[in-house]
C-alpha cells in the first residue's frame, strides 16, 4: 500500500526533541510521528467505544453486570 504525504509543522526545538527521540529509539522522524498519531488515535477510538458501551449498559437496567470473582471465573483471569 503506498503512503500518502501530509505536513506538519513543528517549532524547531520541538522537531529537534522529536528527532532525538526517534533516533534514540532507532526509528526515522515520521515514523515516530506515525506511530505516536496512530496509538492516540486508536486510544481516542477506544475511549469513545468504552463511553458509548458505559451509556448504553446504564440506559438498560436488565443489565446488571458481573462481579470480579464472576469475571475471574469466566474468562480465567489470574
Amino acid at each position: 500500500m503506498s503512503k500518502s504525504v501530509a505536513a506538519i509543522r513543528f517549532e524547531p526545538e520541538e522537531k529537534d526533541w522529536i528527532a532525538a527521540f526517534a533516533q534514540m529509539n532507532g526509528q526515522s522522524f515520521s515514523a515516530q510521528v506515525r506511530a505516536w498519531v496512530l496509538e492516540r488515535l486508536e486510544d481516542e477510538l477506544d475511549a469513545r467505544d468504552l463511553k458509548l458501551a458505559v451509556e448504553e449498559s446504564a440506559a438498560d437496567p436488565s443489565d446488571v453486570g458481573i462481579g470480579i470473582d464472576e469475571f475471574m471465573g469466566k474468562y480465567g483471569v489470574a
